[in-house]
Formats: C-alpha cells, sequence, structure tokens
C-alpha cells in the first residue's frame, strides 16, 4: 500500500511539470520587460502575462478557441473595439493570455511582462532616465531604448 501511494505522489507531482513544459515548445523565444515606461507591442503565439501601474491594454484575440482568451484584472474601465479586440485601462492593472495567437499593445508605465512564444516584438521608452529594462531569451538586461525597436522571438 505504502509503494502505491509513493507512486501516485510522484505521478500527481509530475503531471502538473509536464503539463507546464508543453507551454513553452522547443524554438520558442523569451521577453521579459521590467518596470518600463512606454509602449510594448506583442504579436505572438504563445503566452504572455503581464501587469502596469498606470496605463490601457489593447487585447486582440483573433480566434477565441485556441487558448485561454484575455484574462484582466484590476481594471478601471474597458471598451470593445470589434468582437476581437478590446481596450482595458485602469491602474494595477493584470492580464494573461496563454495558448494560441493574440497581439498586445501596452502604454503606460510600471509595465512588466513575461512572453514566451514565436512572433514579433516592438519596445519604445518614453525617453527618460527610467523607461526599464528587458530581456531576450534569457540574455542579460538592457535599457528599454527611445526609439521604436523590433525584433522577432524565434
Amino acid at each position: 500500500m505504502r509503494k502505491l501511494l509513493a507512486s501516485v505522489a510522484v505521478l500527481a507531482c509530475a503531471l502538473p511539470a509536464a503539463a507546464g513544459a508543453s507551454v513553452h515548445g522547443p524554438g520558442d523565444g523569451t521577453l521579459s520587460v521590467r518596470d518600463a515606461r512606454g509602449a510594448f507591442t506583442v504579436n505572438a503565439r504563445g503566452g504572455v502575462i503581464g501587469t502596469f501601474a498606470r496605463g490601457r491594454v489593447v487585447i486582440t484575440d483573433p480566434d477565441p478557441n485556441d487558448g485561454t482568451g484575455p484574462i484582466v484584472t484590476g481594471d478601471d474601465w474597458h471598451k470593445d473595439r470589434s468582437d476581437t479586440t478590446t481596450v482595458y485601462g485602469g491602474t494595477k492593472v493584470r492580464f494573461r493570455l496563454i495558448g494560441g495567437l493574440f497581439k498586445i499593445r501596452v502604454i503606460g508605465v510600471g509595465v512588466n511582462l513575461s512572453v514566451v512564444g514565436r512572433g514579433t516584438v516592438g519596445l519604445t521608452g518614453e525617453g527618460t532616465a527610467d523607461d526599464g529594462t528587458y530581456s531576450i531569451d534569457g540574455g542579460d538586461y538592457v535599457s528599454v531604448p527611445e526609439t521604436a525597436t523590433s525584433f522577432t522571438l524565434p
């Protein structure tokens, strides 16, 4: 009986780890943005988790059946632009989309983003001394550029 319980416990621990591993597929890129100020655009297939202290996020989810869909908390207001695009704004806003194709554009201060997937990213700081930092694929954090900068997540 103890062997059975031990086996079940090991299996119970292994299943969530295996499920989480499937979200980050081979060849996916990563982006991390910390305490940033400016405009940040991600057009990708994968997942994103983000927050901002003050600002707005425009979320486009073209296929509501290919992932979680947008999950947003803390917004003071929101407005539907179309069947697939909604703008959320306010202070201390949190959002996430896990799985599938999405496009987000965050304009604000105190922006934090974690992205895993494949697609394109655009960053533009406000030009202040503390526009925050970002890291690509686990590399060193560097300052958010003042001029519009784009790159591809593999």
